[in-house]
């Protein structure tokens, strides 16, 4: 049997983050950004001052889901950096300000617990055990043009940069809501099978442009089931195409990368950079497994034997009844 919408909705609301819970998050996210700006300011050895501050990721984006113990409550903070002349060509010195200032700031904590094989920190992250929240801080310096642009350091500041908008992969998710009151809930949905059946590489921004791809070229689809569906099908597919989006400045590469789905707003960003020929077969081989699963819960006459294919493709969590 097809599940309906209100029902796929219950499951939707067990996994996502409640609204009654975010206010602590948001309270350690605003102390943070607080402190931040108050020891960037005090710095007077420097130039720097934080003119800007944006919570990106899926907390803004409305795709957060609820923590889980491999999986935490995980937000971007978006740091707009300005005050020297040319400092987006020494990401790498600001990149490790910002880590010196978070030593200060929290003397207890292990800021430079992960690090890669040169000893530099993959990203900038600060967690709070209490509560499990951990915070991605992401320094960007605005660009003159195009307006809402920005340099964005290569994570682990090795020096590397890349151009792109958080104002705009924003604006384009929202456009996405706006259309489509299904997508943050297919997106949710497809966020958990991907962390249930471990599929690191596979991440939620890629996920994200992919279902905003097929809504593209597909049409908008508002029933949350055949949305799920559509995305399993869609990546067990054997030939994956080239992705990217009308809008988006600069030309894609050339050659093209076989695992290609293009940022958003500039055409040169591969969001699936990570994935390779090995994770990927994984990935496919578990979205095509979901695919026949769901298939044949459509097939099944009963709730409960359509629930427990459900259940294959989502965990034991998957529940379709009322939290009332």
């Amino acid at each position: 049997m097809k599940l309906t919408n209100l029902q796929l909705q219950n499951f939707i609301a067990r996994i996502k983050l409640k609204r009654e819970n975010m206010g602590t998050y948001r309270t350690q996210v605003t102390n943070l950004q607080e402190d931040l700006e108050k020891y960037i300011t005090a710095d007077t050895s420097t130039g720097i001052k934080v003119t800007r501050v944006i919570i990106g990721g899926s907390w803004k984006k409305g795709t957060i889901l609820r923590a889980t113990g491999e999986n935490p409550i995980d937000i971007d903070l978006i740091l707009y950096v300005e005050g020297e002349a040319n400092l987006q060509d020494d990401l790498e010195r600001l990149h490790d300000l910002i880590v010196d200032y978070l030593k200060k700031i929290y003397p207890n904590k292990d800021i430079l617990r992960d690090v890669d094989a040169e000893g530099k920190t993959k990203s900038i992250k600060i967690k709070f055990i209490g509560t499990g929240l951990e915070v991605d801080i992401v320094p960007v310096v605005p660009m003159d043009k195009p307006a809402d642009y920005v340099w964005q350091p290569q994570r682990g500041g090795g020096g590397g940069k890349y151009v792109t908008s958080v104002v705009k992969q924003l604006e384009f998710a929202g456009g996405y809501r706006k259309q489509n009151a299904s997508y943050t809930s297919i997106v949710r949905a497809l966020k958990w099978w991907r962390n249930y059946k471990e599929l690191d590489q596979l991440s939620s921004f890629v996920i994200e442009l992919i279902v905003s791809y097929l809504e593209t070229t597909k049409g908008c689809e508002a029933n949350i089931e055949e949305g799920i569906i559509r995305f399993f099908k869609f990546v067990s597919d054997p030939v994956f195409p080239t992705i990217n989006f009308k809008n988006a400045i600069n030309s894609l590469p050339a050659p093209i990368p076989k695992f290609y789905v293009a940022d958003p707003t500039n055409n040169e960003n591969n969001a699936a950079k990570k994935l390779n020929d090995i994770n990927w077969d994984e990935i496919k081989k578990e979205a095509n497994d979901a695919f026949e699963a769901l298939n044949i819960a459509q097939s099944k006459n009963f709730e409960g034997d359509t629930t427990e294919e459900w259940k294959y493709v989502f965990g034991s969590s998957f529940n379709i009844k009322s939290e009332d």
